[in-house]
């Protein structure tokens, strides 16, 4: 059971994942926000949902691993938790100013 965390990488993936969601929709959405100004609201919005579904299934993911009997997965499970919960919520916060703020905003 010593390489357990090696042979199971189920909380790195999550980790993984919740990153890629937050990464994917920060990304689309600030080139087409800042320098694409063909890309309207509706396609930020549409790529951050697709994002937020990513970072919550990397924190689901990870949650899996944080109800483990080791500790060190466990431990690293919860923090792939709450950072799956960090993003989300920028995500969130994003896809609110994808609905409010004009096209073309810079």
């Amino acid at each position: 059971m010593r390489f357990d965390l090696i042979s199971r990488p189920q909380p790195f993936i999550g980790i993984l994942l919740a990153a890629s969601g937050w990464a994917l929709s920060h990304q689309v959405g600030s080139d087409s926000v800042f320098d694409n100004c063909a890309r309207g609201g509706a396609f930020v919005v549409v790529v951050s949902l697709i994002g937020l579904i990513i970072t919550a299934l990397g924190g689901l993911y990870s949650s899996l691993a944080w109800r483990g009997p080791d500790k060190g997965r466990s431990f690293v499970g919860i923090v792939g938790a709450l950072l799956a919960l960090i993003a989300g919520f920028t995500i969130v916060l994003q896809i609110a100013a994808g609905l409010i703020l004009p096209e073309c905003a810079a």
